[in-house]
């Protein structure tokens, strides 16, 4: 997102910076990329930005240098630094929260202290209702609801449903805290006993796998499930699967779910918190929701698109509105307009 809005901003005539506040240069290639020559880019150079003050020196420095109107902190800690560099040189900073807040812990005094720098910024971007809701009232006024666009990369096939294959696709890092791979595998065990014809279809890597793995051989799934690795091309590879499974204890804004529905996809997901999944799915008109934690309900909606293809067909081929209504014309045009009235404002 980050750079989608500085692409975006940056071919509409804005000059845009960004600062990488990570040490390494792990990231580096996604900011190289031929359409952001002209966005500035500074790494930070390895300890420069180790500490907070080190982080806020590092990006004064080239506010100043650049002569910024606003400063855009993506995620908690550069939305710290965005506040305190904005104050500094009286100009408007914006905090975007890209996940679920409501998973972080206040318990320390110096959190909730940088929890009440970050409410003091003078604009705030959220994906989510659920997520702007989580912070302070004035902050609350002062931003706005902003979701993530989705972005369609290569020709996608028109798949007819009686065309699909009997398979269950998710996507994602193979990380179990907040995916709920052991939901996954449970919800399949049971929609499996029933459906023994449908294979797991799991594209991913993470520190997990190895765990998840194990829960597939314990649950003598191992001829049932598939690890498909890393894909580039998320929408190709899994146009022609039968529907898709995401069972999230939280998300911000999933990409892999906007994916697939744009993919045509008969969604099952749970309604995970801040509310994205309710964002783009209404149940049994474009997809099927289940609560969080729920392996039978999850089973149940999965039975529910395998025993009702005029349901699967019904629910896909409305899923596809979302390249209309999260489409990246229309969700720049709402950064930039927002942007534009704090700098005035301010």
């Amino acid at each position: 997102m980050l750079v989608f809005v500085s692409e975006s901003l940056s071919k509409r005539g804005y000059n845009v910076s960004i600062a990488n506040l990570n040490s390494t240069t792990e990231y580096a290639s996604v900011y190289r990329r031929p359409v952001l020559d002209s966005v500035c880019v500074h790494e930070s150079s390895k300890g420069s930005c180790a500490s907070i003050k080190g982080k806020i020196k590092f990006v004064l420095d080239i506010a100043k240098r650049q002569k910024c109107d606003i400063i855009i902190g993506f995620t908690s800690t550069p939305s710290l630094i965005a506040r305190i560099v904005g104050a500094v040189l009286g100009i408007p900073s914006i905090m975007s929260e890209r996940g679920d807040p409501s998973v972080y812990t206040l318990k320390s005094m110096k959190t909730k202290l940088f929890r009440s720098i970050i409410n003091s910024s003078r604009g705030g971007v959220f994906q989510t209702e659920g997520a702007r809701d989580f912070y302070g009232r004035g902050l609350r006024k002062r931003a706005v609801v902003i979701p993530n666009p989705i972005f369609i990369k290569g020709d996608i096939p028109c798949v007819k449903q009686c065309e699909r294959e009997k398979s269950v696709v998710s996507v994602g890092r193979l990380d179990n805290e907040q995916k709920r791979y052991d939901i996954m595998l449970d919800a399949f065990k049971l929609f499996s006993d029933l459906h023994p014809e449908y294979i797991l279809k799991l594209y991913g890597k993470g520190d997990d796998e190895a765990l998840i793995t194990a829960w597939v051989e314990e649950r003598g799934l191992s001829d049932k499930v598939k690890f498909m690795g890393l894909t580039t091309q998320p929408m190709q590879d899994i146009v022609r699967d039968g529907m898709f499974l995401i069972t999230s204890d939280y998300e911000g804004i999933s990409n892999s779910l906007l994916e697939a529905m744009a993919c045509g996809l008969p969604c099952v997901s749970t309604d995970h918190t801040p509310g994205g999944a309710r964002l783009l799915i209404q149940d049994h008109k474009n997809g099927l929701l289940a609560p969080i934690a729920d392996a039978p309900a999850l089973a149940k909606a999965m039975c529910e698109f395998a025993d009702n293809p005029e349901l699967a067909e019904k629910c896909g081929e409305n899923a596809k509105d979302v390249v209309n209504r999260f489409a990246p014309e229309k969700i720049i045009d709402m950064w930039e307009d927002y942007i534009s009235k704090l700098i005035k404002k301010y």
